[in-house]
């Protein structure tokens, strides 16, 4: 599958123009950048722990996803500082094909617009066309936001037996 077929373009109520695409190695530069400009809070809600910087190795990891098990989309805004990441959603299948956990976070000054719907949308479209039949993801109990988020795109929610902090998001995926 090419990387063309998944480029989508579109423009907020404020007139904002976004792109939606997958990650690239050459992309290193503005994750390292998005992950250094997220909140503590938002960082800490993403990683469970608060990252400044992404290791060379897990920047390495994360922009160059193992395509046969992995998927990673960035959204840009094109400003006048050129372009800047705003959002990344990833997901990773288990080794029996059955599950794909995912991760999503957008930057603080752009949530609540809807990008974080499409992300998902975008995640959930790819693991459905590679025959996952679910989604899941962990967060933590106090992430209100995401919790909300998740319950309104039909997410359930478990408890982990062994972390009370943290909750199971999973929706099972139909054809």
């Amino acid at each position: 599958m090419g990387h063309d077929d998944s480029v989508e373009t579109w423009t907020l109520a404020d007139g904002s123009r976004l792109t939606l695409r997958h990650i690239a190695p050459a992309d290193a530069a503005i994750e390292q950048a998005f992950v250094h400009g997220l909140s503590r809070q938002s960082s800490y809600l993403r990683f469970h722990g608060t990252i400044k910087d992404l290791s060379k190795k897990d920047l390495e990891k994360f922009t160059n996803p193992d395509s046969r098990n992995a998927v990673a989309l960035i959204v840009l805004h094109s400003g006048e500082t050129g372009e800047e990441e705003i959002g990344v959603a990833r997901y990773e299948i288990d080794p029996d094909g059955v599950n794909g956990e995912f991760a999503i976070v957008v930057a603080d000054a752009w949530q609540k617009r809807g990008i974080g719907t499409r992300l998902m949308n975008s995640l959930i479209r790819h693991l459905q066309a590679s025959g996952v039949k679910r989604i899941s993801g962990s967060v933590l109990k106090s992430n209100s936001a995401m919790r909300k988020f998740a319950k309104q795109m039909d997410f359930t929610e478990t408890d982990i037996p062994d972390d009370p902090s943290i909750l199971l998001l999973t929706k099972h995926l139909t054809d």
